[in-house]
């Protein structure tokens, strides 16, 4: 009989293809491309996802894969023909959907893109609460965390719409400009969190950069030409790197000003108890160095006029050393080194109670409570002072024995200026002294009176109930503190204006920010006769990494707290103003103030807001629900998405290949693959007849009724059909028979149930 075998598709014993025999070039150009961007782009995501404690590292993965099917699809876009109308149509729907699926795969909620005012609420939310904080971020605030996330599509989705965009003319300029979006994307991490290593990471940015640019257009045999200029360039500027990586850089790229020296920021620090509208870009005002944070503060607001809360020179020390207790704990002497970056004005910044500057900012006056003012000229960049200041640190056991037998001076601050009530509407200013807590013949008598008559007696009749409560000055203080605290109270930036803010605050809107809090805890202390006043200032700020010790103080750390004088210790700082995540406290009894370890203050625009992912209030529902995966995901996620590339290319070519086959040299083809994989391949000249007889011999009659089968469609020609289906699954089955162990993985390795 004749048909042999030499009719078959593909040579009994020839070898596997190879990989440039199954890719068109235009293919392994995209697959080069592919895979050098992916490594650029995670390269980037990697260190920018440092900046948050316990990244979503699974979410990154998703993010990446949608950056590599959003680039593969504008890559067949390119290789359509395709109207102008209709490429630009069908490229800007791919980037339209990249975006969508980049911000789901990031942690933001559908529902989002149906309600673009909230989404633009919380983002400006999360960006205000991004700017403010420390890093690597650690709080729980979703919005901030989610904001930091979102950075990655910003930056992401823009570089692969540049790196993929189908263009002959614009190629080279559309691949740099997607390289400098993913270079500024590594640098933006690095200017807020510089990791260690510096050295390593930058050749390896280096490598990448060289293969991002080269690897598509480099041949083989220039490789290592290639290699040996990557590693002279690393040596070069291995010098210049350590150079730029020492103490005082070359650049400082935290306050690069374009025109010279920056106009800075001004602030009057009166309560004005309105919206929120003073500056709030992000700008860097001052770098304090202490030995820990502290409140930077600017000026103390002395007096309540009826309506808020001034600074005023009646009944203010000249001597700097009048308020501190007699026999001062040394300990609680501490010198802050300050840096002006862009704050004006003529208030020197220092903490606690300041005892000395230095002349680095020229003269200056310093007061009693705390204040100090410049008198030769305001501040100025780059100013350099150094203030010996007095910050007391006490236990909550010290404040309790603290609080009692005030001395008589201090009455000056438990006065305050309340408008009475004297009928037909019309209000006089009366001057309230209650006297000093549980001191005897001190303060007026009508004190009760003048409060129970004006617009303040509800906040009065408050104050006299959280007495009872109390043993103590502290203890009333904290009383004060907790009221505050409690979830009556919202914080909110922009809180209704009112005629008497603070009384309107405390029982009617219940919602503002660290004026009204902190207002009003001082004004109820001194209510009830326990000697506190307003400071304004700074929160501590961002610590510095590359600097230890050193805090970086922005415009968003405006801040406002409480300062409560204690007997024997001095003004301890307390701060109302809800805090974001509160810090266990080194006191008994979970103490606020911060200098002595209790809570962090808020930082502007950090409120408690709806988790995006999951709806719940507070929390970081959904967003860090994966931050139990590990940094090795990504580059594992890189590896998997590039092995089902090549997979799906050489399908494709595959099946493009055999569809050009008439169909009896496909199931032939499939008849000698699925021998040769199980190891009984059939030799060169063998006919069907003697396959026949080979796979009877050895699996079975079913196994060669297959090859008879296919005999009698090539040669019959008596309307004989080709095996199919159920002949197939049955030489399936009897070539499993004949393999152990895993004779069924084997078979159907050797004759897959899909078949073109």
């Amino acid at each position: 009989m004749s048909g042999g075998l030499a009719s078959m598709h593909r040579p009994v014993n020839a070898a596997p293809p190879a990989l440039g025999e199954l890719l068109t070039p235009a293919q392994t150009d995209l697959l080069i491309r592919l895979a050098t961007f992916l490594a650029l782009a995670a390269f980037a995501l990697g260190h920018w996802l440092s900046v948050i404690q316990h990244p979503p590292v699974g979410r990154a993965v998703l993010l990446l894969l949608v950056c590599a099917g959003g680039g593969v699809a504008l890559w067949l876009s390119g290789q359509r023909e395709l109207s102008t109308a209709m490429g630009w149509t069908v490229r800007l729907a791919i980037v339209l959907a990249m975006v969508v699926l980049a911000l789901l795969a990031t942690g933001l909620r559908f529902r989002y893109f149906h309600h673009w005012g909230a989404f633009a609420g919380h983002l400006h939310h999360g960006l205000l609460g991004a700017q403010a904080t420390t890093y690597p971020y650690t709080g729980e605030d979703s919005w901030v965390r989610l904001t930091l996330l979102l950075a990655s599509p910003a930056y992401l989705v823009p570089a692969t719409a540049l790196a993929f965009w189908p263009s002959k003319r614009y190629a080279g300029v559309l691949r740099f400009a997607a390289l400098t979006v993913l270079i500024v994307f590594y640098g933006m991490a690095l200017a807020e969190r510089s990791p260690h290593g510096e050295i390593g990471r930058g050749f390896l940015l280096l490598l990448l950069i060289a293969a991002w640019l080269w690897a598509p257009r480099l041949k083989a045999r220039d490789a290592g030409v290639a290699a040996g200029v990557v590693i002279v360039a690393a040596i070069v500027a291995l010098p210049v790197a350590a150079k730029l990586n020492a103490h005082s850089g070359w650049l400082d790229y935290r306050n690069w000003r374009v025109l010279g020296e920056s106009p800075g920021i001004g602030y009057r620090w009166d309560h004005n108890y309105g919206p929120i509208n003073w500056p709030r870009k992000g700008t860097t005002l001052l770098y304090m160095q202490a030995s820990q944070p502290f409140y930077w503060k600017a000026e103390t607001l002395n007096d309540f006029d009826g309506r808020g809360w001034i600074r005023t020179s009646a009944n203010t020390s000249v001597n700097a050393a009048s308020e501190l207790p007699a026999s001062p704990d040394r300990h609680w002497f501490h010198q802050i080194k300050v840096t002006v970056a862009g704050l004006r004005g003529n208030q020197i910044i220092g903490s606690g109670t300041p005892q000395s500057v230095s002349s680095g900012a020229g003269d200056a006056e310093l007061f009693g409570d705390g204040t100090v003012t410049a008198l030769d000229h305001p501040l100025r960049d780059s100013e350099n002072y150094t203030e010996n200041t007095y910050i007391p640190q006490p236990s909550a056991a010290q404040m309790r024995r603290g609080g009692r037998n005030y001395e008589g001076y201090f009455g000056i601050y438990t006065r305050l200026l309340l408008p009475m009530k004297l009928g037909n509407g019309v209000t006089q200013d009366v001057r309230f002294d209650p006297g000093l807590w549980q001191s005897a013949d001190t303060g007026d008598p009508a004190s009760s009176s003048i409060a129970l008559q004006s617009p303040y007696a509800p906040m009065y009749r408050l104050v006299k109930r959280l007495e009872l409560k109390s043993d103590n000055a502290y203890d009333m203080t904290r009383n004060v503190e907790r009221y505050l605290n409690t979830s009556r109270f919202i914080y909110s930036e922009h809180p209704t204006v009112h005629k008497y803010p603070l009384e309107a605050f405390l029982f009617k809107y219940r919602l503002g920010y660290c004026q009204q809090f902190s207002g009003t805890m001082a004004m109820m202390l001194r209510m009830a006769g326990i000697p506190a006043r307003v400071a304004t200032g700074f929160a501590p700020g961002t610590p510095q990494t590359d600097a230890p010790g050193v805090y970086k103080v922005r415009d968003l750390d405006a801040h406002s707290w409480v300062e409560v004088y204690f007997n024997d210790i001095g003004w301890v700082t307390f701060d109302p103003t809800p805090a974001l995540s509160p810090a266990a406290s080194q006191h008994d009894d979970q103490s606020g103030t911060f200098g002595a370890g209790g809570r962090s203050p808020r930082a502007l625009g950090q409120s408690q807001e709806h988790d995006p992912v999951s709806g719940a209030a507070g929390g970081v529902v959904g967003v860090t629900s994966q931050s139990t995966l590990s940094w090795w995901m990504i580059p594992l996620g890189i590896a998997v998405l590039l092995v089902l590339v090549l997979a799906g290319l050489r399908l494709r070519h595959v099946a493009a290949k055999r569809a050009q086959m008439p169909p009896d040299e496909r199931v032939l083809g499939d008849l000698t693959t699925a021998m040769r994989r199980m190891g009984n391949p059939v030799k060169a000249g063998a006919t069907l007849t003697t396959v026949e007889q080979t796979l009877g011999r050895r699996a079975g009659p079913e196994a060669a009724r297959y090859a008879c089968k296919l005999r009698e469609y090539r040669y019959g020609g008596n309307g004989a059909t080709l095996p199919h289906g159920k002949e197939r699954r049955a030489l399936r089955r009897a070539l499993a028979r004949t393999a152990h162990p895993f004779g069924r993985l084997k078979a159907l390795r050797a004759l897959p149930p899909l078949h073109f």
